[in-house]
């Protein structure tokens, strides 16, 4: 078997196709860009007498509503990771914790998942922190955000906010599964990552969590996904006319576009790429699809701002002030 192995990893076609890779990657990128440049201007087309009904403005105060509503997001979601982090760290530094957050966000933008991990676990080794247990954090927040996503679509789905088919129910189904699993039985998640600390030769993780707090910071990710709903709401309504009756549609379009970058992230996919097309493919339900892929990028290009206002933020704060604030 060994040989038969070795073989493998040493054969031409191996060798070919990582050659090959990026040029294989790019090819299915162009392709992918061309079909969805036809399939817009398609839906121009289509909907060209809807567009022209459109009453475009410029509300400079719905923007800056949402970059409040966006900050309410931004620093629970900081909160939640703090109260993650503290809980496996054994690090009470609250505001530290949140400040890294902060800090480190804006990497998740990027790309790929890498310079993410490397960020937020290389600010953790500054304060003694192993990667190994930035890591164990970062797995449980994945969870606890790809659960409340679920939860959120599923809860829209049964108010009607969609109609979709009955396969959809399925495939959330088995979405919750492994994530359901991590929340409900947290100490076990914590035995196996011991059993791999261990093996490591590294010290392993006290019994530190529970379900109490796994559901606790689910809740409040489901609050967090509520919210970014009512943010696409104020960031259309700084551009164009949007009754307040959309807000749980938005919702709706928030949890699933977010649960798909994550399912992006975590299969290395381009996630910004995945979450756009997926925001945009969505808001076409209800839009039509030129506007929709203008809010899109327009939606991208306003968090990025917001989350870079709130890095300067931290930046600023001098680091021995929440280092000097403990939980």
């Amino acid at each position: 078997m060994s040989w038969l192995v070795r073989h493998l990893r040493n054969s031409s076609l191996l060798q070919q196709l990582k050659t090959r890779q990026k040029e294989i990657a790019r090819i299915f990128w162009v392709i992918l860009v061309v079909i969805a440049v036809i399939f817009i201007l398609y839906k121009a087309v289509v909907d060209w007498k809807q567009i022209q009904n459109v009453q475009w403005r410029f509300h400079p105060r719905s923007l800056l509503v949402s970059f409040g509503v966006h900050s309410i997001s931004l620093l629970l979601t900081a909160c939640c990771w703090a109260l993650i982090m503290g809980r496996i760290s054994g690090v009470k530094t609250f505001w530290e914790h949140v400040r890294i957050f902060c800090l480190t966000n804006l990497s998740q933008r990027l790309p790929t998942l890498f310079p993410y991990l490397a960020a937020r676990t290389e600010a953790y080794v500054a304060l003694g922190v192993p990667r190994e247990i930035t890591l164990t954090a970062m797995a449980i927040e994945v969870a606890v955000t790809l659960l409340s996503a679920t939860l959120v679509t599923g809860l829209t789905l049964l108010l009607g906010v969609f109609s979709l088919k009955g396969y959809l129910g399925l495939l959330l189904s088995g979405l919750l599964l492994a994530p359901m699993m991590l929340i409900l039985f947290p100490q076990r998640f914590l035995i196996v990552v011991n059993k791999s600390l261990i093996y490591l030769k590294r010290p392993p993780i006290g019994n530190v969590i529970n379900v109490c707090h796994t559901a606790s910071w689910t809740g409040l990710f489901m609050i967090i996904w509520l919210n970014s709903g009512v943010l696409y709401y104020f960031l259309i309504s700084g551009l164009c006319e949007i009754p307040p009756e959309e807000i749980p549609f938005l919702i709706s379009v928030s949890a699933v576009s977010g649960l798909a970058g994550w399912l992006g992230q975590l299969i290395f996919l381009p996630t910004p790429a995945v979450r756009q097309l997926a925001l945009a493919y969505l808001i076409s339900l209800g839009f039509p699809m030129p506007i929709a892929i203008a809010f899109a990028l327009f939606a991208r290009v306003c968090v990025m701002i917001f989350e870079l206002i709130w890095a300067g933020v931290w930046t600023i704060v001098p680091r021995r002030i929440t280092l000097s604030h403990h939980r």
